[in-house]
Formats: structure tokens, C-alpha cells, sequence
């Protein structure tokens, strides 16, 4: 459904109200006006775009997956170890291995198991984080969550302030600064904390960043091939990184590998220009037509001379409109209500992407191997997703999705406890974590697509905020297996109605414009009509009626 470019019959549409009238007045400009009426008209699908989604975000995606699991291989536990005492005895027992006071191996020496098909010579390796400091390893990966806390806080509202280009570089080199210093520094473990805390910054802020910036320059024909993209790539950093860790062998060559690979992302900053959408909403019409005509050159396209003058009688329609910064996300009615949905979507798939594995035994064989065949288990989906909401929308297929894996946990609720379950419990809990990959990439989606141009990346980076608070809680719902193994599957069916009631209250935005103010969004709010199904269908209906009134 167009925002821009309908009118209804009580004429709300007042952007497009307005810019009819000015194109009913016979003056120069009105049949480039009919011709482009909005930035997905300008900005097409071309060679433009497709650099930015097959060079630029697959570099952004790989980069991004290796950075996520950089830390885990990192601080990964020795396999197996033991205590070489006098007499070349072996103590294998946690009581001989393990001081009273907590002293590793008090009466011989550590010898590890380097012939372990695991093994991986890491952090708890050289610095023998075991017995009263095996948790050192697991306390690295708690400060990253913290770390990408602070600086979506930090640095995704200044996405939308000072532009998606500069913060993909500015945490970037943040990243590749902090980490190489903190390897530096692994002996003084608190300041280690901080500097590893203090770098995750690039995922989460940069790379989202990435990704809203090529959907924003393509259209409506494009973003699903930049969706697609982000995800395939994703998946194949997150397949390769185990292997890359595997071949070194060394956490400080895998970490400085891994850190400084992602100055290939410096060489492109000629190569990515500002979002023109961002620009053109902060009233820049100048340097947003500069980025247009390089954009409409590269994709041979005809040159526009007054470019600059057409962007400001396309934006005359928002001149009443609201300017937005991250408060107004609090503020503004509609903006509040789509937060609360996205923040309790966010948590929900966290949450049952979790729990999918909730009753999974560590594999058998090599964690290098295994952890890319968990990864690849996820590719499937945004093939699956992309084709369903091509053909009946976003929005109920999320809803959908949230249904099919709440009645997986509320079936598990009723055998978890029967004698022979238990395969049927994990594939029902792996058929939910399925589904909700499925429902993690519509969401996504649905987040770039509704947000409105100015607060896009603060409002999903503030969802995303909520949903690492909350998802911090799942341990310890999973835990509660240990008092009944109904309860965690209690729980999940809990926040599986949450995740029901939301998803069925933001709008439908297959074949809309990307919202650039929340007057749109207001519109698109005040036209969802709950119970409909293909809202789409009514735009189109509308979009002929206005065409028919423009010719008459």
C-alpha cells in the first residue's frame, strides 16, 4: 500500500493531497512530479544497488557473523585436561584436580589434551582459567552482551543523527581499535573486560546500520534481495568462523585475524554514499540530490537537472510534518505503540530461538563442525520466509509463526513428563526453533519497512536493547527444568501469547513506500484494518482511482 501517491475519500493522505494540487497548477515541474512522486520512483533497481547489496552487506554480513562469534572460540573451555603428578600419575578427578582453596592441580602440573579433536589452544589455555576462574571464560561473553547494551544505546540513536555511514565506520574502527589493544592485554582481566565490552560495538550498531542503509537504497523491487543478502551471508560468516578458528589454532592469531579483516570495510567508504532517504528527511535536498544523480548515473538512467528542486516540492507534502529524534519514540503515539510490538516481537523470537534448543544434548563429534551445521540449519529460512510474505504479507505469516511454535511448547507441556518423550519433545522443540528463524526474519522486515525514515535504526536498536535484557532472564528459565520440566515450557507458551497479540497489531507493509515521517506511519495505523488479509489489494484499488482522477 503507497502512502504517497492514494488518496482516500476523507483525503487524510495529506502529503499526496498536497502534492496533487501542485501538480493540478500547469507549471514546469508538474509532469516530473507524476513521473517521480516519491524516492522509490527516483532511486530505481540497478547496478547502484547491487553493488551495495552483493559487495558492500555481504562484506558487512560475513565481517559481522565473524565478529559475533569471534569471543566464543576465543574463551572456548580446554576439552579435557588432567594432572600430571610425580611418577607420571594421572589425576582425573575434579577433587585432585582442584585445590581446596581452588589452586589448579596443588600437587603436580597441567597437561592438557592437545590431541582432542576440540581442541583449541585459547584464553583458558595459556592462562589456566580453571577451578576458581573456569567462569573467566563465560564472564568474557557476558561483557560483550553488555558491551553491545551500551553501545546500542550509545551509538544507534546517532545512526539516525549523524548518518548511517559515519557510524558503520566510526564503530568499526572502534571494534578493530579496542579488540587488538585488549589482546594485548589479557593479564590485567578487568581492564580486558572493559576494552572487549567497550569494542562490541560494529555487531550489533555497525552492521544493523549496514543493512538499513542498502534497503534505503533500493525499492520496493530491491529490498528483498538486500534482505535475502543480509541473511545468506550471515549464515555463511557464521559457517566459516569455526573453521578459520580451527585452522589457526591460536586465539590471539584467530583474534587479530578476525579484527583486522574488517578494515576491507575502510577501503569501501568512497563507495557508500549517505542514505538519500535520511538526507532527504533532514531537509539536506542538495547533498541528497548529489546522492541521487550518482545513483541514477551508475544505473544509466536519464540525468534529472532540476533534481534538487523536485526533491523539495516532494517533501513540500511534509513541511507540517514532526521532527523526530530518539525521544520522540516515547513521545508520539504511534511511534510508542509500534516500539512496545517491535521490543516484544524482538524478545519473543530471542526467546524461542533459545528454546529450540532447550533439550538438545551437546553433539558428539567436533564443535568446528557442529556449530556449522547449526548454523546451516538456519539458512532455510529466509528462503521459506522471503516466499511466503511475497505472496500473503508480513504480517499474518508472523502471526503464523508465532502460533506453530507456541502449540510446539504447549504440546511439550503435556508429554515432556511421559515415559519415551523424549525425542519427541526435541523434535518438537527443533520444529519451534525452526519456525522461529522463519518469524525472526519477518520481523526484521517488518522493522525496517514501518519504522519511519529519521528513528529507523533507534527504534530497532532500542527493540533490540529490550530483547537482550529480557533474553538475559532465559538461563534461568531454562533452569527451571530442574524442578519440573514442565515450567520452562510454561513459560515459552506464556510469551508465545505475547508474541501472538503483538504480531497481529503492526500493520501490514508488503508493497508500501518506507514510512520518511510518523505523519505516514499515523496513516498507516489509521488504515490496518485488524481481521483483513491482503491490505495490499485495497492499496492497489486506491492507487487506480487516483490515477483515474489524474488523467480525468
Amino acid at each position: 500500500m503507497t502512502v504517497t501517491g492514494t488518496i482516500s475519500s476523507n483525503q487524510e493522505d495529506y502529503p499526496t493531497t498536497k502534492l496533487l494540487h501542485n501538480m493540478e497548477k500547469k507549471d514546469p515541474m508538474s509532469d516530473q512530479l507524476k513521473k517521480y512522486k516519491d524516492l522509490d520512483s527516483l532511486l530505481g533497481f540497478g547496478y547502484f544497488q547491487h553493488f551495495q547489496i552483493w559487495v558492500f552487506q555481504t562484506i558487512i554480513a560475513i565481517l559481522g557473523a565473524i565478529n559475533f562469534f569471534q569471543i566464543v572460540f576465543i574463551v572456548s573451555d580446554p576439552p579435557h585436561w588432567y594432572c600430571s603428578a610425580e611418577q607420571d600419575v594421572r589425576l582425573e578427578e575434579d577433587a585432585d584436580k582442584c585445590g581446596g582453596e581452588g589452586d589448579v592441580c596443588p600437587v603436580g602440573n597441567i597437561v592438557y589434551n592437545t590431541s582432542h579433536h576440540n581442541y583449541l589452544y585459547s584464553l583458558p589455555v595459556q592462562h589456566d582459567w580453571l577451578c576458581s576462574r573456569s567462569l573467566w571464560g563465560p564472564t568474557v561473553i557476558t561483557s560483550t552482551a553488555i558491551g553491545m547494551l551500551f553501545n546500542s544505546l550509545t551509538f544507534g540513536q546517532l545512526c539516525d543523527s549523524l548518518g548511517r555511514v559515519k557510524i558503520i565506520h566510526l564503530t568499526n574502527l572502534v571494534f578493530i581499535l579496542f579488540r587488538v589493544i585488549a589482546f594485548h592485554l589479557t593479564e590485567y582481566y578487568p581492564l580486558f573486560l572493559v576494552l572487549i565490552a567497550a569494542g562490541t560495538c560494529f555487531f550489533p550498531v555497525g552492521v544493523r546500520a549496514g543493512y538499513t542503509l542498502v534497503a534505503e537504497y533500493c525499492n520496493n523491487d530491491g529490498r528483498k534481495y538486500a534482505f535475502i543478502s543480509g541473511w545468506v551471508w550471515w549464515v555463511f560468516g557464521m559457517m566459516i568462523t569455526p573453521f578459520i578458528a580451527q585452522y589457526l589454532n591460536d586465539w590471539y592469531l584467530f583474534g587479530l585475524a578476525t579484527s583486522l579483516c574488517n578494515i576491507a570495510v575502510v577501503f569501501l567508504y568512497p563507495l557508500v554514499p549517505e542514505s538519500p532517504r535520511l538526507l532527504m528527511n533532514k531537509k539536506k535536498f542538495k547533498e541528497a540530490a548529489d546522492v541521487i544523480s550518482k545513483i541514477r548515473k551508475y544505473n544509466s538512467e536519464e540525468n534529472i537537472e532540476n533534481l534538487q528542486e523536485l526533491l523539495e516540492e516532494i517533501s513540500k507534502g511534509e513541511e507540517d510534518c514532526k521532527t523526530l529524534g530518539a525521544l520522540s519514540l516515547f513521545k508520539e503515539k504511534s511511534l510508542l505503540r509500534l516500539l512496545v510490538c517491535m521490543a516484544v516481537l524482538y524478545s519473543t523470537n530471542d526467546y524461542f530461538y533459545y528454546a529450540g534448543q532447550l533439550n538438545s544434548a551437546n553433539l558428539a563429534g567436533s564443535m568446528f563442525v557442529n556449530h556449522a551445521l547449526l548454523a546451516l540449519t538456519e539458512l532455510p529460512s529466509v528462503f521459506i520466509g522471503q516466499f511466503l510474505i511475497d505472496r500473503f504479507g508480513r504480517r499474518w505469516i508472523h502471526v503464523l509463526c508465532m502460533i506453530l511454535a507456541t502449540v510446539c511448547f504447549a504440546i511439550n507441556i503435556i508429554i515432556v513428563n511421559m515415559e519415551s518423550a523424549d525425542h519427541a519433545v526435541l523434535a518438537l522443540s527443533v520444529v519451534a526453533k525452526a519456525v522461529s528463524n522463519v518469524g525472526w526474519f519477518v520481523m526484521w522486515v517488518q522493522s525496517i519497512e514501518v519504522f519511519p525514515t529519521s528513528v529507523r535504526n533507534s527504534g530497532i536498536n532500542l527493540s533490540v536493547v529490550i530483547s537482550i535484557v529480557v533474553s538475559m532472564t532465559t538461563p534461568f528459565v531454562i533452569s527451571l527444568d530442574k524442578i519440573d520440566k514442565r515450567y520452562p515450557y510454561i513459560v515459552f507458551v506464556f510469551i508465545g501469547i505475547l508474541g501472538i497479540i503483538f504480531s497481529s497489531l503492526v500493520p501490514e507493509t508488503k508493497d508500501t513506500k518506507l514510512p520518511e515521517t510518523v505523519e505516514e506511519l499515523d496513516i498507516i495505523f489509521r488504515k490496518m484494518r485488524f481481521f483483513e488479509l491482503r491490505p495490499w489489494r485495497r492499496a492497489q484499488e486506491d492507487e487506480k482511482k487516483t490515477i483515474e482522477m489524474q488523467s480525468s
